[in-house]
């Protein structure tokens, strides 16, 4: 060795050097790498100086296995791995782990147990040399030896480890210098091949150059070690080294994003396109929709959760959007779910469908994605799914990480829910700065709960522009009275709503409200509404109104025989405002609370004063014909008489009537869908084959049109629609209406479906139809007519109208 210069056959580009510590398996590495393509050259730990090394041009580095102690047998392994690093990849093999660990101070010594051909199970990071092989992979080992747990140095992170809590592998933090105890190359070692293609994939001497390598992501936490075995379980040393159930679910949500990032469809950059094209949903402000409670009680987060790791299944069965609706209507300011699919059942669909049922109510609660948030993609995943804030666990995060997505969720118009647990998250979390911060009762990293921990750190907000929120193991109204009286100003409730019979009555006794007065809808509390359709001049539409009738029907279908032009229909319009205008009162319609969309669009107008109002009636008009008629006659409202598709109600500036055409078998499908239309009118279907209604003289079956009230707005089963259609003629006020027809078998919801009922009507008849249906309002034409059909017969609307409203509504039972 005393030359100065490299023997010949190192003189030239080197793909893959191997340093054989003088063993055997030195040869098996070899035969593996070969077979694996790559180029090999070895030489012995003795075959050139330190010196030399930078006359050496390789691609990579590769420490064999070895007997002894690196300190006194590894030759130039150490001196190479110091000179390599950062320049090329380098890999060590179970001396090639020891020399790699020693260099940089750490301990080598006994492992614990001998292990000489032995095979044992191993848990690794799934990343760098590891990345993609499964877990749980059988590893041979051949060594006493190993790395010390208390004296790993810093810069050096573990990547496997075996079932005994024996460290299994080793990698630099910074620079692509990696090692394994075991023999990856023997034939007994699962996934060999594998980690070697990993390590020949790599280039250059620093992980940040190897970004498929998963290294360097800063979304990925410290390796959790796994779970000991049940012989060394009791052992203090051993138990510490087992994973919380935190980092497991933490583990497996970075497999989830990771899976969900690279499937084509749901990248970053396609969630960042949907959120450009503006597909998430509208946001609303989670402090300030948290801050609308009611007589200071604290604010309610009613959590959809169907299992738990500390509980196991709680309710699999439940219906999100079902249960959403109900804490919504029940008074819950936010709706929490778990969209975690392992351990909570839970899914992004889940929190989608309890977004959309409660979409169209006026005060709709926040929507908060629960999760093991861990990266950015998850936060515009939930952005784009439905959510208004997400959780951010500082107990899961680095505080880096922690701060950026805080920051991130702001940008996309979210303030999230800061989770913490003991003072120094608490520290953090009001460093961001936090404004909504969550205590856990339960902590994470054990699952068990002490409600004392709200209360010790209640006293760090305090004077502070912060909503503290108690989270966990609140079931009863002790406790919610407790923390109320410690200044928190919301609970998270879970479990104890999940499994509850009746939600709505259990969240009353929770928060101590009262029952409610009356379950009955406003609207149903005043007499029918009436609206008079078929209007052809100023004249009759002032003596209509002062008749008493709340609405007028301007007809704009050309084909009907009271169609009127758009000049009339101005002059109509002028009158009637003037007279609105001389008799409107000044005092504010009463609230109408946060009911579902029909119900309350219905009571809106029913407890307005602001009549008779002007209705536009058009089948299957362009849309441009009725917005120019909407702004010419300056109209109240549309009525949709034709087969107009739903989604046209979305570009009518107005509020919208659609007409539902009632006949045999057909006609109410979908009628209870809400967001586009704000009132819904039966009417009955012609025999003429074009599917519409109008102008027959046919009464739907007033027991039909019942059931579809009693049925309710807010259904959860299907429902057989098959009506029986009477004629006029065979519906007299003194007949028996109440002929066999298919009735809807769910009459069990609270809040009625507020209906017009038109079709046949008259003053003889409306009394009667009205104490059958039950309808929110009457729709007449021709039932009020003169004889010749060319106008109103006064004496008719006046005996209709004082039929109508002098009959009393019938309710649900």
């Amino acid at each position: 060795m005393s030359s100065s210069t490299l023997p010949p056959d190192l003189a030239g580009t080197i793909d893959v050097l191997m340093i054989d510590n003088f063993d055997s398996f030195t040869w098996n590495l070899y035969q593996q790498l070969c077979l694996l393509g790559a180029k090999v050259t070895v030489i012995r730990n003795d075959a050139i100086e330190p010196e030399k090394f930078s006359q050496l041009k390789i691609n990579s580095l590769i420490i064999s296995p070895g007997p002894g102690h690196p300190q006194t047998d590894s030759g130039i392994s150490k001196a190479a791995i110091e000179y390599f690093q950062g320049k090329v990849p380098i890999l060590g093999v179970c001396m090639g782990l020891e020399c790699l660990v020693d260099l940089y101070g750490g301990e080598i010594a006994y492992a614990g147990e001998i292990m000489h051909g032995k095979v044992s199970r191993i848990r690794h990071d799934n990343r760098g040399c590891f990345k993609d092989i499964p877990q749980g992979i059988e590893s041979t080992r051949y060594h006493s030896l190993s790395a010390s747990h208390t004296t790993l140095p810093p810069d050096l992170a573990i990547t496997s480890i075996s079932g005994s809590g024996v460290i299994m592998g080793v990698r630099h933090r910074k620079y692509t210098l990696e090692a394994v105890q075991y023999h990856p190359e023997s034939i007994l070692s699962d996934g060999g091949d594998a980690l070697m293609r990993n390590f020949l994939s790599l280039r250059g001497g620093l992980w940040e150059l190897n970004p498929q390598s998963g290294v360097l992501d800063s979304n990925l936490p410290p390796f959790p070690v796994e779970a000991l075995s049940k012989e060394i379980a009791s052992d203090p040393t051993a138990k510490a080294k087992v994973p919380t159930i935190l980092e497991k679910i933490y583990a497996q949500r970075l497999k989830d994003v990771a899976s969900a990032e690279s499937t084509p469809g749901t990248t970053f950059a396609d969630l960042e396109t949907l959120l450009h094209l503006n597909i998430a949903p509208p946001l609303i402000p989670f402090v300030t929709r948290i801050k609308q409670t009611q007589l200071d009680r604290p604010a309610l987060f009613a959590e959809i959760k169907r299992a738990s790791p500390s509980k196991g299944p709680i309710s699999l069965t439940t219906s999100p959007a079902a249960q959403a609706l109900t804490y919504a209507l029940s008074g819950a300011q936010t709706i929490s779910v778990l969209t975690e699919p392992k351990w909570f059942k839970g899914s992004l669909q889940d929190m989608l469908h309890a977004r959309l049922s409660v979409a169209h109510l006026p005060n709709r609660p926040a929507i908060l994605r629960k999760d093991f948030i861990l990266s950015r993609y998850q936060v515009l995943e939930g952005r784009i799914w439905g959510a208004d804030t997400v959780l951010l666990i500082v107990s899961m995060l680095p505080e880096p990480l922690l701060r950026d997505l805080y920051e991130y969720s702001r940008e996309l118009g979210m303030e999230p829910l800061v989770e913490v647990n003991n003072a120094k998250e608490m520290e953090i979390a009001l460093s961001l700065p936090a404004k909504v911060i969550g205590v856990n009762n339960r902590n994470l990293h054990d699952f068990q709960v002490d409600m004392g921990t709200t209360s010790r750190l209640s006293d760090m907000v305090a004077d502070k522009d912060v909503i503290l929120c108690a989270l966990s193991g609140i079931s009863s109204p002790e406790d919610i009275q407790r923390y109320a009286s410690e200044n928190v100003k919301a609970v998270l409730i879970g479990e104890s709503l999940m499994r509850a019979e009746d939600p709505a009555s259990f969240i009353r006794h929770l928060l101590s409200l009262p029952d409610p007065s009356s379950t009955t809808p406003s609207w149903q509390n005043t007499a029918p509404l009436v609206k008079i359709c078929g209007i052809r001049s100023k004249a009759e539409a002032l003596a209509v109104a002062q008749a008493g009738a709340d609405m007028l029907g301007l007809m704009f279908v050309k084909s009907a025989k009271s169609h009127i032009d758009l000049e009339t229909a101005r002059d109509i319009s002028a009158a009637v405002r003037a007279l609105r205008f001389a008799t409107t009162s000044q005092s504010t319609p009463s609230d109408v609370g946060n009911g579902p969309w029909f119900n309350t669009h219905a009571s809106r107008l029913s407890t307005s004063t602001d009549r008779p109002l002007l209705v536009g009636v058009f089948q299957n008009a362009p849309l441009a014909e009725i917005l120019h008629s909407i702004s010419y006659a300056q109209l109240d409202l549309v009525q949709l008489h034709g087969s107009e598709p739903m989604d046209l109600a979305h570009h009518i500036p107005v509020p919208v009537i659609r007409v539902f055409h009632v006949g045999t078998g057909t006609g109410a499908d979908g009628i209870t869908r809400p967001g586009a239309h704000q009132f819904v009118l039966l009417d009955s279907m012609r025999t003429d084959g074009s599917k519409l209604s109008g102008g027959t003289g046919k009464v739907v079956d007033w027991d039909f049109a019942r059931s579809i009230v009693d049925a309710g707005e807010i259904r959860r089963t299907a429902h057989n629609y098959s009506p029986k259609v009477a004629s006029a003629d065979d519906v007299k006020a003194e007949d028996d209406v109440s002929a066999p027809s298919t009735v809807l078998h769910d009459a069990s919801s609270k809040l009625p479906l507020p209906i017009i009922l038109a079709g046949g009507l008259n003053p003889s008849n409306v009394a009667h139809a009205i104490h059958t249906v039950s309808p929110w309002a009457v729709d007449v034409s021709s039932g009020v007519e003169t004889e010749d059909r060319l106008g109103k017969d006064l004496d008719k609307v006046l005996a209709f109208i004082q039929a109508a409203k002098s009959t009393q509504l019938t309710t649900i039972s």
